[in-house]
């Protein structure tokens, strides 16, 4: 994903000024260098535009022209506008209309130079065109560039790629993991797929038949990195384990041969179909699909939830976009204090979130694999969930409109006083979690029974998301 910078100077004949220009020059330049430096790949038509020396900003109408073509040429997502002094706010009108991407106003907060009069005629006049009404505009903050740059650019990625659901939504009727999936992809997303689980069923049952190779390498790797497996010869067999490693293998096989619709993100319905029918649950996928490492080496991680949450799997989406590396984490809402919440997934979550490492021999050492508690067979992929700083978000409707539910959380220990309690689902992975909200408020204001978080403090970001999206935020710490 790729930041557009563009910056303009003054276009009347007289108005020529070495040092403004050399000022210009300057800014556009330090900016730009701040982004490579945060890890952005950046856009800059100026050179090719303008070349050396002289005049550096935008002033004509067919130089403004020139930037639309290059923008669009080296697939800029969102895009910039240094407003460093005066310049006729059609200019950048024009350039905002032709791109029709994201955009930030930015000025130095410097009284020098006319900056702040130039960042807020153009931003009146994108308002009074009806363009880019969600734009940014921020004065001598870079920090806050970047994160708005993070937030938009992690938009656009969802909005250019697809999602798919293997066996669709409404798991036992939960009416909230339901969503108008036409109206969804005209602002938020490329596609939602859709497909039977059987075909991960079919793979699975191939790679057990004619590759069990696969499946042997898979728990080598497991025991030789420190994985506890607790058979109980009824509900975890060896070889309902193996099935259940199949059924892993197979939603990689399937995504490999779907990679032309540039999938980001995955559900398994898993229930009755698998679960109940089928006899084996498919916890290994939320287990290993957003984790970075596998018996096959490494891969990148890949947002997964369960039960065809198609919300759920939106905001894994778009956490994951924040900070590609890192893993979401997705799971049941289990419990609510006054002093914290427990999410736990039935059966499975990012093991990320274990040790907050992607790496086999720094994770596994802290994964049990122990007896479902619900289906007719399976394990679950227990852990306790690491201490840190989480950003916990959730994506839900109202009446048809939608609102992101976010705020910061800090990860607990997962001593003894927390887990005395836990009697239900005790083989599942726990994160208990102080959102600095009491009980009686959370309660009120939940949107569904699965939250999502990510590692770090990425609360800015998403916020500037959901502005770019037209998505409402509610704020959990603040009610």
């Amino acid at each position: 994903m790729k930041v557009g910078i563009v910056s303009f100077t003054d276009p009347r004949p007289t108005a020529y000024a070495e040092e403004r220009e050399n000022y210009i020059r300057e800014h556009h330049n330090s900016l730009k260098h701040y982004l490579i430096d945060k890890g952005f790949e950046v856009v800059d038509p100026m050179k090719e535009i303008k070349g050396e020396g002289g005049l550096f900003g935008l002033r004509t109408t067919q130089e403004v022209e020139s930037a639309g073509q290059i923008l669009k040429r080296d697939s800029a997502d969102c895009l910039v506008l240094g407003l460093w002094h005066w310049t006729e706010p059609q200019l950048p009108l024009s350039l905002v209309r032709s791109t029709g991407l994201p955009v930030l106003l930015f000025a130095e907060a410097d009284p020098t130079w006319a900056g702040s009069v130039c960042v807020s005629a153009v931003g009146a006049s994108l308002w009074e065109a009806g363009i880019s009404l969600n734009h940014h505009r921020v004065l001598g903050d870079k920090e806050e560039v970047v994160r708005w740059a993070r937030g938009v650019l992690s938009l656009q990625r969802l909005r250019k790629s697809s999602l798919l659901l293997w066996g669709g939504s409404y798991c036992l009727r939960m009416e909230h993991l339901q969503d108008d999936i036409p109206y969804l992809k005209t602002f938020l997303v490329g596609d939602i797929l859709s497909e039977d689980q059987y075909m991960l069923i079919k793979r699975a049952e191939e790679i057990e038949d004619t590759n069990p190779g696969r499946i042997d390498n898979f728990l080598r790797w497991l025991e030789e990195n420190g994985t506890r497996i607790e058979y109980d010869g009824k509900m975890l067999t060896p070889q309902i384990l193996r099935k259940q490693i199949a059924l892993y293998l197979a939603s990689k096989d399937r995504l490999e041969e779907l990679k032309e619709e540039n999938i980001i993100g995955v559900s398994i319905k898993c229930q009755p179909e698998l679960s109940e029918e089928y006899g084996v649950d498919a916890c290994s996928l939320p287990a290993f699909l957003p984790f970075g490492e596998d018996s096959e080496g490494k891969r990148m991680p890949i947002a997964t939830v369960c039960e065809g949450d198609i919300k759920g799997l939106l905001t894994c989406a778009l956490l994951e976009g924040l900070q590609p590396s890192t893993p979401a984490l997705f799971g049941d809402l289990k419990f609510i204090s006054d002093e914290y919440i427990i999410i736990s997934n039935c059966g499975a979550s990012s093991l990320f979130y274990a040790s907050f490492s992607n790496s086999a021999k720094d994770t596994l050492p802290y994964l049990t694999i122990a007896p479902q508690c619900q289906g007719r067979g399976g394990g679950a992929f227990g852990y306790d969930g690491k201490e840190g700083i989480l950003t916990v978000a959730r994506l839900t409707r109202i009446d048809g409109e939608y609102v992101m539910q976010l705020g910061i959380g800090k990860a607990l220990p997962m001593g003894e006083e927390i887990k005395k309690n836990i009697l239900w689902g005790n083989t599942w992975p726990h994160i208990a979690i102080d959102l600095g909200i009491n009980r009686k408020k959370l309660i009120q204001m939940v949107g569904a029974n699965h939250l999502c978080a990510l590692k770090g403090d990425f609360l800015a970001e998403m916020k500037f998301a959901c502005e770019e999206a037209g998505i409402k935020v509610w704020e959990y710490g603040s009610l």
